[in-house]
C-alpha cells in the first residue's frame, strides 16, 4: 500500500513539475539560509557550556551610582578575591583574571609572540580546562606556567616541555617561568582564551595593588557551593562593601550620588558566567562578548525565512488544488476514503520536503566557506549531527510537512464531489486564506527591507562622522613586548627623519579603534579635587600626539620638548576641563596620583571620539609619565599615493626592527573594526531581505499564473468587448498591489519599533526618516508588479479566440 502511495505521488509530482519545482527551489533556499543562521545561533549559544560547574560560576561586578545612570563595571581591586573567599564560606573557589598585550616568549634562540593571562590557582579548579600533562595541581608554584598544546608545540617542538624554563617578556621586563602543565587548546566557544597562564602574583605592580581597594584592574570569578541561593548571597555582600569600601561610599555620598534601589550608592553583585558571552554592558569584561540582540536577530530572520517558504508552499498547493479538483472528485466516486486521500497528499508533501531538505543542506554546505568568511563564524556542518541540532531539524521538517501539507490536503478533501465533477469549485475561502498568507509574506519581507535600509544608513553615518582626529592618513603600529616602547619610538623617529610625505610621528599606550593585534585597553583614574571625585580616562602619549592625529587645541599648548617639566604636566579635553570647573583651566594643578606632586594643566584640546560611537565622549587626560609604556607608534603621512607611503613605512620598520613583525594598519581600518557586529548584521539583513523577496516572488509568480489560468475565459471576453492590454493588466494586478500595500502598513510600526530599540545602543545615531518606509514599500510594489505583469501581459496579448475555444 505504502509503495503504491509513493508511486502515485511521484507520478502526480511529475505532472505538476512546474509548480513543484518552484516549491522545491523556494524551500531549499529557505532551508539553506535557515541552516546557516540556526547553526550560528546554536554556536553562539553554546559558549562556555562545556564547563562542568557552569551553573555555580559567577563574575563579580560593581554597580556604582553615577550622574546620568548607574554604571556597571567588572574591574575589581586586588584584595577583593582573596578577602571574599576568606569572609564567605559559600565561596568554594575564587580567581582573579587579568590579561596583557601579547608577550614575547624566549626559549634558547627562539622568540615568539604569545597571549598571556594572570590567574590564581583556583582558575583550573573552577573552569574545565583539564591538565593533560604535568602537575595536576596547576599553578601551585609562584613561578609555574601552564601552556596550551599549540603553544607548547610552537615553543618546544616535539620535545617534552615539562620542567623546562622559559622567559616571558611583558611590561618591558623578562620573567622566568617553569612549565608545570599542558592543557588542551581552548575551545572556540570559550569566552576565555590564552596561550600561557601564570600566577596572578606575577602581574604588573602586584605588590602595591594587592593591598589597595581604590584601584581596580582585573576580573574576579567565584564558584559558589552547590545549593547556595545566588540572590541571597548577593544580598549578603552589603556588609562586605560597607566594611572594605567605606571610603568609596563616603565619597559618593559627599558628591551627591543618589542611592541605588538597594539603598547604597555602591553595590557588589554576581553575574552568571553561563551568560558571560552576552555580557556587553560591562566594559571591563575579559573575553569574547556579543549582543543578544545580534543572536536574537539571526534567530528571528531564520524563522521569517522559514515562515515565508511555508506560506509559499501553502499558496502554491492551494493554487494547484483547483487543477486537481476533478481528480479528487473521480477518486471519491471510485471509493477512495478521506484518510486514503489525505495520506496520498501528505506523501506528496513529504517527498517535496525531503528533496528540498537534501538540496537545502547541500546548498548550505556549498556556501558555508563564504558565509564563515563574511561573518567570522566558526560553525561547521558536523554540528548538524549533535543531538539538539538533529532534534531541531526533525522538528522543523515535521512542522513544515504538517503546516504546509495538511491544510491544502484538507481543503481539497472538503470539495463536494458533485461540484468538482461539474467543474464548479467555491474558491472564496481559499482566496481569503491565500490573501492573508500573501500579506504576512510581504509584511515580513518589507520589515527586513526597512531594517536593511536603516542599518545601512547607521553604518554609513558611523563611517563618515568626523571623529575629531585624522583617521585616514595615520598608520598605527603595535610595538609588542620584545623592545622597550619609548626606545622603539625614538629609534623609529630617527629612521623616518627626512622621509618625504611624513607629517608627524608619535606614540601612545592605547590604540584608537582595533588594530591587527586586536588589543583594546582602557584606563580610568579617579581622584579628589576641591571636595569631590573627578573621574577621567588617562592616556600615556609622547610628543607631537595632537599634531600627528590632527587634534585641535582649544586653549594653552601641547607637550613641548622646550619644557622639561612637561613630564609632570597634563593636556586635557574639553569634557575634562568642564568637569574641573570650566573657563580658563590652563595652569590648574590636579592631584591625580597619591604620593606624587600635583600635575599642571598646560593645554586643553577639542573633544574627539577616542572610543566607539556607541559611547559619548568622556573626560580624557593625556600624560607623559613613565608609569605607562608606549605600546603603539602613529605615523601621519600626506601624499598622493598612500599605498606607497604605507610600504615605505613598513620597509623602514623592518630596517629598524628586523626581528619584530610589522602589523601596522590605517586608523580608518581600526575604527571600522569597532562596528563589525553592525556590519555583519547589515549584511545578514540585506541577504535575508533578498532571499525573502525572491521566495515571495516565486510564490507570487506561481499564484499569478494560476489566477490567470482560472480567468482565461474572462480575459478573452474582455478583449472581445474592447478592453485594452493596459486595462487587463491593471485588473489582474490591482488585487495583488492592494495586498502589498496592506502588508507595508502592518510592517511600518513593527520595523520602526525594532530599529528604534537597536539605535538606542548608539550615543551617535541617525533619525529614522519617513522616506525609508516609502522606499521599502516602493521596492515591494515594483518587484510584485514586475512578477505579476509578466504573466498578465502574456495573458492580455493572447488570442481571445483560443481562450474562448479552450473553454
Amino acid at each position: 500500500m505504502f509503495k503504491n502511495y509513493i508511486k502515485t505521488a511521484w507520478r502526480n509530482l511529475w505532472k505538476g513539475k512546474v509548480f513543484n519545482s518552484l516549491n522545491i527551489v523556494g524551500l531549499s533556499v529557505a532551508i539553506a539560509s535557515s541552516t546557516l543562521l540556526l547553526l550560528t545561533v546554536f554556536f553562539e549559544s553554546s559558549y562556555d557550556t562545556f564547563h562542568k560547574n557552569i551553573d555555580n560560576i559567577y563574575q563579580v561586578y560593581f554597580t556604582v551610582s553615577r550622574p546620568g545612570a548607574p554604571q556597571k563595571t567588572g574591574s575589581m581591586p586586588g584584595p577583593l578575591a582573596p578577602t571574599l573567599k576568606a569572609d564567605y564560606p559559600d565561596v568554594k573557589y575564587a580567581t582573579r583574571v587579568a590579561g596583557s598585550p601579547p608577550a614575547t616568549v624566549i626559549y634558547g634562540d627562539k622568540q615568539i609572540q604569545q597571549d598571556v593571562i594572570f590567574a590564581d590557582p583556583d582558575y583550573f579548579n573552577m573552569f574545565s580546562f583539564p591538565i593533560i600533562k604535568g602537575n595536576k595541581k596547576a599553578l601551585s608554584g609562584i613561578n609555574d606556567v601552564v601552556l596550551t598544546q599549540s603553544s607548547a608545540k610552537a615553543i618546544f617542538g616535539d620535545a617534552d616541555p615539562i620542567g623546562k624554563t622559559i622567559a616571558v617578556k611583558y611590561d618591558d621586563q623578562p620573567h622566568n617561568f617553569i612549565v608545570s602543565g599542558i592543557t588542551n587548546d581552548y575551545p572556540k566557544n570559550s569566552s576565555l582564551g590564552t596561550d600561557l597562564t601564570v600566577r596572578f602574583e606575577n602581574s604588573q605592580d602586584y605588590k602595591y595593588l594587592s593591598k589597595v581597594w581604590d584601584s581596580r584592574t582585573h576580573i574576579v570569578y567565584v564558584q559558589l557551593n552547590k545549593n547556595v541561593n545566588p540572590a541571597k548571597f548577593e544580598q549578603g555582600l552589603k556588609p562586605f562593601v560597607k566594611k572594605y569600601l567605606k571610603q568609596d561610599l563616603d565619597d559618593l555620598k559627599r558628591d551627591g550620588a543618589k542611592p541605588l534601589p538597594g539603598g547604597e550608592r555602591e553595590a557588589l553583585g554576581i553575574y552568571p558566567y553561563k551568560d558571560n558571552h552576552f555580557n556587553t554592558d560591562m566594559g571591563a569584561v575579559y573575553g569574547s562578548t556579543i549582543s543578544k540582540t545580534y543572536v536574537g536577530g539571526l534567530l528571528v530572520i531564520a524563522i521569517f525565512i522559514l515562515i515565508i517558504a511555508c506560506i509559499n508552499f501553502v499558496n502554491l498547493s492551494v493554487a494547484r488544488s483547483f487543477t486537481r479538483a476533478r481528480e479528487i472528485g473521480v477518486r471519491k466516486t471510485l471509493g477512495a476514503g478521506k484518510w486514503q486521500l489525505l495520506t496520498q497528499f501528505w506523501t506528496e508533501t513529504v517527498i517535496i520536503c525531503l528533496i528540498a531538505l537534501v538540496a537545502g543542506i547541500s546548498l548550505a554546505a556549498l556556501v558555508m566557506p563564504g558565509f564563515k568568511a563574511a561573518f567570522q563564524s566558526s560553525i561547521s556542518m558536523s554540528m548538524l549531527l549533535q543531538p539538539l541540532q538533529l532534534f531541531t531539524i526533525i522538528g522543523l521538517f515535521l512542522f513544515i510537512t504538517v503546516a504546509a501539507g495538511f491544510y491544502p490536503a484538507l481543503l481539497m478533501l472538503s470539495y463536494k464531489t458533485t461540484q468538482v465533477l461539474k467543474g464548479s469549485v467555491n474558491t472564496q475561502k481559499p482566496g481569503k486564506v491565500r490573501n492573508i498568507l500573501l500579506v504576512v509574506q510581504f509584511c515580513l519581507a518589507t520589515i527586513l527591507t526597512i531594517c536593511t535600509l536603516i542599518t545601512w544608513q547607521q553604518i554609513s553615518y558611523l563611517q563618515n562622522k568626523p571623529l575629531g582626529y585624522n583617521k585616514n592618513e595615520v598608520i598605527s603600529i603595535p610595538i609588542g613586548n620584545s623592545v622597550n616602547g619609548d626606545q622603539a619610538l625614538q629609534l623609529f623617529r630617527n629612521q623616518m627623519a627626512g622621509q618625504p610625505g611624513v607629517i608627524g610621528i608619535t606614540g601612545a599606550y592605547s590604540n584608537l579603534g582595533r588594530g591587527k593585534d586586536g588589543s583594546n585597553s582602557n584606563s580610568v583614574l579617579g581622584f579628589n579635587y576641591k571636595g569631590h571625585e573627578v573621574r577621567t580616562h588617562e592616556q600615556k602619549v609622547d610628543y607631537d600626539y595632537l599634531k600627528t592625529l590632527d587634534i585641535k587645541l582649544a586653549a594653552g599648548r601641547d607637550f613641548s620638548r622646550d619644557f622639561a617639566s612637561d613630564t609632570n604636566s597634563v593636556v586635557i579635553n574639553e569634557k575634562m576641563a568642564a568637569l574641573i570647573g570650566g573657563g580658563n583651566v590652563v595652569g590648574t594643578f590636579l592631584p591625580m596620583h597619591d604620593n606624587q606632586p600635583p600635575m599642571q594643566v598646560v593645554g586643553v584640546f577639542k573633544d574627539y571620539n577616542f572610543k566607539s560611537l556607541h559611547e559619548d565622549v568622556e573626560p580624557l587626560t593625556l600624560v607623559m609619565q613613565k608609569d605607562f609604556p608606549i605600546s603603539y607608534i602613529f605615523v601621519r603621512v600626506k601624499s598622493n599615493n598612500l599605498l606607497q607611503d604605507f610600504n615605505r613605512v613598513q620597509e623602514k620598520w623592518h630596517a629598524t626592527f628586523p626581528n619584530i613583525e610589522f602589523t601596522g594598519s590605517w586608523l580608518s581600518e581600526n575604527t571600522e573594526k569597532q562596528y563589525r557586529s553592525e556590519k555583519r548584521l547589515s549584511t545578514i539583513f540585506i541577504s535575508a531581505a533578498i532571499i525573502a523577496i525572491i521566495i515571495s516572488c516565486i510564490g507570487l509568480l506561481a499564484i499569478s499564473i494560476m489566477v490567470i489560468v482560472q480567468r482565461t475565459k474572462e480575459i478573452g471576453i474582455r478583449k472581445v468587448l474592447g478592453s485594452s492590454v493596459y486595462s487587463i493588466v491593471m485588473l489582474l494586478s490591482r488585487e495583488f498591489v492592494k495586498l502589498v500595500l496592506i502588508a507595508a502598513i502592518i510592517a511600518f510600526p513593527v520595523a520602526w519599533w525594532v530599529m528604534h530599540k537597536w539605535l538606542e545602543g548608539f550615543a551617535y545615531r541617525i533619525t529614522i526618516q519617513w522616506w525609508v518606509f516609502a522606499v521599502a514599500t516602493l521596492i515591494a510594489l515594483v518587484i510584485a508588479l514586475l512578477t505579476i505583469s509578466i504573466q498578465a501581459v502574456k495573458a492580455a496579448l493572447a488570442n481571445p479566440v483560443k481562450s474562448l475555444k479552450s473553454e
